[in-house]
């Protein structure tokens, strides 16, 4: 037994010594040239490392790169060009567990790399684009999806698994200081992405959970604001790497939207060729999301995004503002008052603020989304239904359907933004909304009651959202029955202009609102201001028609209306007596506000041309009874009593 002994134990000492000795007798300079010529003859590239290479073959296998860099310029016109330095590459691997079919890495440290990639010089020419699927098409690609990696998934366990049987173990593969340029084919900077630390810890491949921690920088081409990205969670990824399973991936990004977004992301990616199916769920600002988001294609993503959410306010989620220009910046130190900023620009900045329309000129998106209620820009939609194509810097909103406001909303958004100014397109309409809840929204309460229809078909213009109103062009039109008009009654009005006509002292417990039996009108926008034509208003005992305009930059709007007045209007009051003196008089009245005002409209008659035109009826009809009662006595006269 002790013969035995000895023998194990004399051949640990010779392995040991030899994992000592033979790094001695390895010519390192002579194994780097012919990694040099590897990569020259493979991919006419040039490899160079300047601070020199460590082998190691004890306890681990290991390899340790400093201060290299490599250069691999495009072979073809359809591929980039890559230049790339690393600091320091550390690699160790355990040489025991080979013998058992694993690979055992230990820790991989990755830090200081920067990657300078330019875009290739020409594009291989774009596959005809793919058309919509229906719902039904959707749904049988996906079961054709999932039968495929089944049948995938059942061939690879049969074989064994994973790749070869070969399990792929680490401690830890630590990333830091990682630069990644993106430049175009004109040598302009596209993008810019920073890795400040990122550590993947009990690396594996046997679906067992890994703890993922970073922090990283995307900086983009300078026009937005830079995103600032943490990451906390567990991952698990397959044997045949066919899959990643996310595990309460805890997110942080700063700088995207004007307020952080923390979220949680739960889901899988199933991979095949070029492509990625992920079912996520999300926490945002304006609420959680649960969908199922699917990329055609890696490189040149078209995505597919199917999401539904309880409730969701987009107005939590806006995009941040754009950074402003060091020659934009207000000098130090300056003694002259600030200019009040123009319209259509922020609050001292001096430009107005785009659009934040960027992305759609790399996107290609095809997305549904159905939300319990959906909020934007202030309006609450309920039962909503969205679906939203996006393709070639165009963002076509074929429809946004849902409940605002107890009214049924169907409308459809265009926005063209492949030119530096955005185009827009708006149609649809609002059935049977409820008035008081539409004012509410904008501001002005308790202003008018009672339910409306309206119908809109507009195009602008612009490259801010202010630029947007100031070139609004288009129609608007808009119907009522039953409504009524607060903190105004027209019906009041025309009785006190009755009592002050009739020299009569002012008349008692008149109503403060205006029934309004049926009401219509059409608005005409040119450059953002309202013509409103074909207003017509019909109360009891008053019908008006009249016209007027609308200020969309400051909500103004005045109009004024003429009309007939007869007795149904003694319903207000047994006083408001409408006498023969009034036909055929027009009673105009004036009307003017601001729709973004509590206070509603003012209104007044003209009680002047009122006046006027009696005193000229009356004037008249004397002249009529003058030569009425001339013509009676000539006639008289000239036959005889």
């Amino acid at each position: 037994m002790l013969v035995i002994l000895w023998i194990v134990g004399a051949l640990v000492a010779i392995v040991v010594l030899a994992m000592l000795l033979v790094p001695m007798f390895i010519d390192e300079q002579a194994l780097l040239e012919i990694a040099q010529e590897q990569v020259q003859t493979q991919t006419g590239g040039e490899l160079v490392v300047e601070g020199g290479t460590e082998l190691s073959f004890f306890p681990r296998f290991g390899l340790r790169l400093e201060g290299t860099s490599l250069s691999l310029p495009a072979q073809t016109e359809y591929d980039p060009d890559i230049e790339a330095s690393i600091t320091e590459l550390d690699v160790g691997l355990s040489l025991l567990p080979l013998l058992s079919g694993n690979v055992d890495v230990g820790a991989i440290v990755i830090a200081g790399v920067t990657a300078d990639i330019t875009e290739p010089q020409a594009l291989p020419p774009a596959p005809e684009p793919r058309p919509i699927m229906s719902d039904r098409e959707w749904e049988k690609r996906g079961e054709n999806i999932r039968l495929t990696k089944e049948q995938e998934r059942q061939r690879q366990l049969n074989e064994g698994g994973g790749i070869s049987g070969i399990a792929i173990l680490a401690e830890a593969i630590q990333i830091e200081d990682i630069t990644v340029i993106q430049r175009t084919r004109d040598g302009e900077l596209s993008n810019e992405i920073r890795i400040a630390a990122l550590t993947l810890t009990d690396v594996n491949t046997r679906n067992e959970p890994m703890q993922l921690e970073g922090a990283l920088t995307v900086l983009g081409d300078g026009s937005t604001a830079p995103l600032d990205i943490a990451l906390d969670g567990a991952i698990r990824i397959a044997s045949d790497f066919s899959k990643i399973e996310i595990q309460d991936l805890q997110t942080e990004v700063i700088g995207a939207l004007t307020k952080p977004v923390e979220s949680a992301l739960n889901g899988t990616f199933v991979m095949t060729p070029a492509k990625a199916d992920f079912t996520l769920s999300a926490s945002l600002p304006g609420g959680d999301v649960t969908g199922q988001l699917v990329w055609s294609a890696l490189e040149s993503p078209e995505v597919k995004l199917d999401i539904s959410t309880a409730r969701l306010d987009v107005d939590q989620i806006q995009p941040a503002p754009q950074p402003v220009s060091t020659a934009t910046a207000s000098a130090p130190n300056s003694e002259a008052p600030p200019s009040p900023a123009p319209e259509g620009t922020e609050s001292g900045s001096g430009a107005p603020v785009p659009l934040p329309v960027g992305p759609l000129q790399d996107l290609d998106l095809e997305m549904r989304v159905a939300a319990e209620e959906l909020i934007a820009a202030g309006q609450s939609i309920t039962d909503a239904q969205v679906y939203m194509r996006v393709r070639d810097g165009v963002a076509d909103v074929e429809y946004v359907r849902g409940v605002l406001h107890q009214g049924q909303l169907d409308t459809r958004v265009t926005l063209n933004a492949r030119r530096p100014v955005v185009e827009a397109e708006v149609e649809g309409g609002l059935k049977g909304v409820n008035m008081d809840l539409l004012l509410a929204s904008m501001g002005n309460t308790d202003a008018a009651s009672g339910r409306i229809e309206m119908g809109w078909d507009l195009e602008t213009e612009g490259v801010s959202a202010d630029d947007l109103m100031a070139a609004l062009d288009g129609d608007l039109s808009a119907s009522g029955q039953d409504l009524v008009l607060q903190k105004v009654s027209v019906q009041g009005l025309i009785c006190s202009a009755v009592a002050l006509v009739n020299k009569i002292p002012p008349i008692a417990g008149l109503p403060t609102n205006t029934p309004i039996t049926d009401l219509s009108l059409a608005v005409d926008f040119d450059d953002g201001m309202g013509d409103i034509e074909k207003l017509r208003f019909s109360t009891p005992g008053v019908e008006l028609k009249g016209s007027g305009d609308i200020d969309l930059g400051s909500m103004d709007f005045g109009f004024r209306m003429e009309g007939q007045v007869n007795n149904d209007i003694m319903e207000v009051s047994p006083l408001c007596v409408i006498d023969q003196r009034y036909a055929g008089v027009d009673w105009p009245v004036d009307c003017a506000g601001n729709l973004a005002s509590e206070s509603g409209a003012a209104c007044e008659v003209d009680v002047a041309s009122i006046a006027e035109q009696i005193l000229k009826n009356e004037a008249q009809q004397q002249m009529q009874d003058a030569i009425e009662e001339k013509a009676g006595s000539f006639i008289k006269k000239l036959f005889g009593d």
